[in-house]
This record gives structure tokens, C-alpha cells and sequence, in this order.
């Protein structure tokens, strides 16, 4: 913690500047040692500043890598000032680069591991305290691995998804493109042998007529503005508040919510395991833990659960309570409970619920191909047919 002070050296001159100390008791010791007179401290207060960028964003695939050479360095011997110059030297991403630069400046200047990296607003709170736990047992080289397998997990995480997400989005662009086609230039030409005499077209034509007038490229544009005012909108305020309130809303859908379910306990049984193999208390895991479940209806039923337990309630009781999850969680926890390997149980518990989610989403995906395929059947059936209508009633058209 940074404290900013106003001393006396001992020629009697004012002397001012900002220490870093656990406390308020500890930071007046160090200046005492310097033989300074305190006459007034305080606790320096930071504004979070939100940056407006959008080439500082940092890859997980970089992050990965940041910790796994930290680790494997330490390994070998080298201490962590000098792990962190032949890391930033090797490091391509120059956001990390500038952030492992101020990281080595404040560890040289005498502030702790998970403070330098906290002080970067780079690293989430996760990572920080489990550098702040490794720290504390002196084994800064286990936390460091501990991340570096925390983020790998997500990277692959990521990766299904997207891999699964793949062959859908495709499918689903290019029948848009193909709607779009039809009806920007095949549509319009045809209904360009009738003149502009609208009135006399069938009911079905009309509809036809009147979206391929829409789909003109003034709309196009406007429609695209559009798009990059929200990004814009999106990057200016928190869109991570507005993105997880939308997202709290789907977990009632029927089998998104299902989707969702698995996938928050997925990630928050992993974030439990990593945690606790780091060294951090239960309690002191679980709040953590709790902290980056994004479903506020989940995050809201964990919650409680942190001062039941402080309280001496068991483990596994109290999650029994909560409805919300299946009667996996609270029985596995109660063997853990009862082996004294919570730890294990976390990891099982994660496999458990990272195998449902996958086999979930590839089932829901199996119904996309299908379902997108008998709606642009649908579509290209309606045009087809207004298109022959039309022909049939070219006689009563005054053109």
C-alpha cells in the first residue's frame, strides 16, 4: 500500500514523497530508519482511469506465455529482477512489454511481487493474489505456474467454443448473404419490367418489392453507422456491466440457461482448484472465486455461502442449500470434506462440468445446421412463389 508523507529531516528542511508499506505503522518505521520526523501521512488514493484504446488489448495466448517463462526462469535459478529484464526483452506484445517495465521499476523500489503487477491494472485480481499467496510461502515460482495453467484453460476453453461456433456462424452468413443477393439485385430487376406501378402487384410481391427497396445502400450505410456507434458506445462505457446484466437474463432460457450453468461452474470449480494449489485459504478462494462468475443469478447464490462457512457450517451443507446447482456439487464436496482433499474434488468437479457443457453445446448445435437451413429454404420458397404469382398475374398488371 502506497502512503504519501511529509517529513522533517533532521536539518529541520521539509521532505515530501510517497513510501510503500503494508501499513500505516509499518511505512512510519521505515521513514523513522531514515532518521525523518513525520508530521503528516495519509494513504495515497488512485482514481481508476479508463483508457479509450484499442491496441493495448493483451492476448490470453500472450499472457500464457508471460507466466510460463516466469516460471521456467525462477526454475532455473534467476532471480525475479533479472527474470523479468530477460522476459521483457523477449516479450512481442508491447503492452506487456511497457507493463513488465513498470513491474521491475516498483519491485526495485521496494514494492512487494503482487503489488508491482496489482499497480499495472493489467492483471486481474485473481492473478495478483495468487502471486500474493505464492509470495507469502516463498514459492513465487509455483504461483506463476499455477497462472500460466489457469490461462491455458481458458485459451482451450475459448477454443472449443469457437471451434464449435465455427461451421453455425458460417452457415448462418452465408444464407444471409444469399437473402441479401436476392434481394438487393435479382428482385429489383425483375420488378423493374413492371415500372413503378406497385398497386396492381400481388400481396406477396409487394412484400418483396418493398424489402428490396429497403435494402438500398443509403440504409446499408446507415445500418453499418449504427454498428460502429455501438463499438464505440461500447468501448466508452463499462460495456462489461451492460454485457453482464444482458447476460444474467438468458440463463432463464431452456437450454442456454443449461449452457450457462455448466460453464460458470466449470470455470469457478478450476478457479477453486488453481487457488487452493497456490496456498490461498478456502474462504479467502471462495470469495475470489465467486468474484468472476459473470450470471448474477449464480453469483448471487454462491455469495451467501462465504459467511456460512466463516460461521463453522460444513462445506458441503452449505452448498446443498442451494438450488440452483445439481446434486453432484454438494455430494462430491462432502467426500472432499471428509478426505481432506477439497483441492482434487474442485478439479474433478470442473471435468465434470466441462465434459456436460460440451456435449450440451454440440447437441444444440447439431439442431443449427437444420433449423438454418429449412428458414432460408423458407425464404427462398417465398420468393420463388411470389416471383411465379406474379407471372401468372402479369395480365391484370397495367404496366
Amino acid at each position: 500500500m502506497d502512503f504519501e508523507y511529509r517529513c522533517l529531516d533532521p536539518a529541520g528542511r521539509n521532505s515530501t514523497g510517497i513510501i510503500t508499506a503494508e501499513g500505516l505503522a509499518e511505512a512510519r518505521s521505515l521513514l523513522r530508519e531514515r532518521s525523518l520526523t513525520v508530521v503528516e501521512m495519509k494513504a495515497k488514493t488512485v482514481s481508476p482511469v479508463r483508457k479509450f484504446t484499442f491496441g493495448k488489448k493483451v492476448k490470453d495466448a500472450d499472457l500464457y506465455n508471460m507466466f510460463r517463462e516466469l516460471s521456467i526462469l525462477l526454475k532455473s535459478g534467476i532471480k525475479i529482477d533479472r527474470a523479468l529484464e530477460v522476459l521483457g526483452a523477449s516479450l512481442s506484445s508491447a503492452a506487456l512489454k511497457e507493463s513488465v517495465s513498470s513491474i521491475l521499476k516498483n519491485i526495485k523500489a521496494g514494492k512487494t511481487i503482487a503489488q508491482a503487477f496489482l499497480d499495472t491494472g493489467r492483471f486481474s485480481l485473481l492473478t495478483t493474489t495468487m502471486i500474493h499467496a505464492g509470495e507469502s510461502v516463498g514459492d513465487i515460482r509455483s504461483a506463476f505456474e499455477n497462472i500460466a495453467e489457469y490461462q491455458r484453460f481458458h485459451i482451450q476453453f475459448k477454443g472449443e467454443i469457437r471451434n464449435a461456433l465455427t461451421y453455425p456462424t458460417f452457415l448462418i452468413g452465408a444464407s444471409f448473404f444469399t437473402i441479401f443477393v436476392i434481394f438487393k439485385f435479382i428482385i429489383p430487376r425483375f420488378f423493374s419490367i413492371f415500372g413503378k406501378n406497385e398497386v396492381s402487384l400481388p400481396v406477396a410481391a409487394k412484400v418483396l418489392y418493398n424489402v428490396g427497396n429497403f435494402l438500398s445502400l443509403t440504409n446499408i450505410y446507415f445500418l453499418a453507422t449504427a454498428v460502429v456507434l455501438v463499438f464505440v458506445l461500447m468501448k466508452m462505457i463499462n460495456a462489461r456491466k451492460v454485457l453482464s446484466k444482458a447476460y444474467s437474463y438468458l440463463i432463464y432460457l431452456p437450454v442456454i440457461g443449461t449452457l450457462i450453468l455448466y460453464l460458470e461452474l466449470s470455470r469457478f470449480s478450476y478457479s477453486m482448484y488453481s487457488m487452493l494449489n497456490s496456498g490461498i485459504a478456502f474462504i479467502e478462494a471462495l470469495r475470489l472465486s465467486t468474484g468472476i462468475i459473470m450470471d448474477k443469478r449464480i453469483r448471487e447464490s454462491i455469495e451467501p455461502t462465504i459467511n456460512q462457512i466463516k460461521e463453522g457450517k460444513g462445506i458441503a451443507d452449505v452448498f446443498s442449500r442451494i438450488r440452483l446447482l445439481p446434486d453432484l456439487v454438494p455430494n462430491m464436496l462432502r467426500v472432499g470434506e471428509e478426505s481432506g482433499n477439497l483441492k482434487e474434488i474442485f478439479f474433478e468437479i470442473h471435468h465434470v462440468f466441462d465434459e456436460r457443457f460440451k456435449n450440451t453445446t454440440k447437441r444444440a448445435l447439431a439442431l443449427v445446421e437444420p433449423l438454418v437451413i429449412t428458414f432460408t429454404g423458407i425464404i427462398v420458397g417465398f420468393i420463388v412463389i411470389s416471383l411465379i404469382l406474379t407471372v401468372m398475374s402479369v395480365g391484370n398488371i397495367k404496366l
